[in-house]
């Protein structure tokens, strides 16, 4: 039975793949359902990958559907018949409108107080924040089934379905306890490399890369920037951090900077937004996301 599947997709995405069902042609299916061409084309393909098959297949000038179209056809108009009008609608068209993030903790405490901010009197629907996979292949995933809105990172996400456009430069600072023995306001290059070091890993916690070069250096690792300040209020140890996590939360902690006039050696410092390219998106999700974009 496909109708638990059925009941999870888009009423316009549905409607769409009925239409090109009865034409067999993307362009005529566009043309009766005066939208473009373009948005034809991502539906049927965004079906293709919730149901992991072709659907149509071309001939010259024809869609002809897969043995696999046919059935999911003929179910979906059973479905269609003998449902209530509001079961075919989707969770944002129910009223359960919310715009969700995946990110970095850091990340999220620029990013969605801003966001928040930005639509205060433009709309009224909840902004969520989800862990960001530690994988590639996961993080393109939570965009095309919809389980995120963006994705946040330090790279952008390559795939045909999915835009990217770069936010920001992150600044970041060198940071150790108020009462170090040999640090009082600034520190050579020298002396960086001769210091043990507590420093950032992946979220994951699986991988023990980080994004600079002092490895070798490293006496404490964490993804949770809360515990890198926490080790080096009570040890000697020395770290570098993100500017804006620094003024967050240098109060809370018996913690200065250090001043430097050495590069350095940040693998990823570039923020980039990751969204999908979907002509169906709510016109407020549209806006907030327009918004987004322009943050720098």
């Amino acid at each position: 039975m496909l109708s638990f599947k059925t009941e999870k997709v888009e009423a316009e995405r549905l409607k769409i793949f009925d239409m090109v069902m009865k034409t067999q042609n993307l362009s005529h299916a566009a043309a009766l359902l005066n939208i473009s061409y373009s948005t034809v084309h991502f539906a049927i393909r965004k079906l293709r990958v919730l149901y992991n098959d072709l659907l149509f297949i071309h001939d010259k000038k024809t869609m002809v559907p897969t043995p696999f179209a046919l059935m999911l056809h003929s179910e979906m108009q059973a479905f269609m018949n003998t449902s209530q009008p509001d079961s075919f609608l989707n969770n944002e068209e129910a009223g359960n409108l919310r715009f969700v993030f995946a990110c970095e903790s850091h990340i999220a405490a620029i990013v969605t107080p801003l966001a928040f901010l930005s639509m205060q009197n433009s709309a009224s629907f909840p902004l969520v924040h989800i862990p960001l996979p530690s994988t590639l292949q996961n993080k393109i995933d939570i965009l095309l089934n919809n389980k995120a809105d963006v994705v946040l990172d330090y790279s952008p996400l390559e795939h045909e379905d999915i835009c990217s456009k770069r936010l920001f430069k992150e600044d970041y600072v060198i940071v150790c306890s108020n009462t170090h023995p040999r640090l009082s306001q600034s520190i050579t290059h020298k002396e960086f490399c001769q210091e043990k070091h507590a420093v950032q890993t992946t979220p994951s916690g699986v991988d023990n890369q980080t994004r600079f070069s002092n490895v070798h250096c490293a006496l404490f690792s964490s993804h949770n920037y809360l515990d890198l300040l926490a080790i080096v209020e009570v040890s000697e140890l020395i770290c570098v951090v993100p500017l804006n996590i620094y003024l967050k939360l240098n109060l809370a902690f018996n913690i200065k900077t250090l001043s430097y006039n050495f590069k350095l050696n940040i693998q990823n410092n570039r923020l980039y937004i990751n969204y999908l390219k979907d002509p169906f998106r709510p016109v407020e999700k549209e806006r907030l996301l327009e918004k987004i974009k322009k943050m720098y």
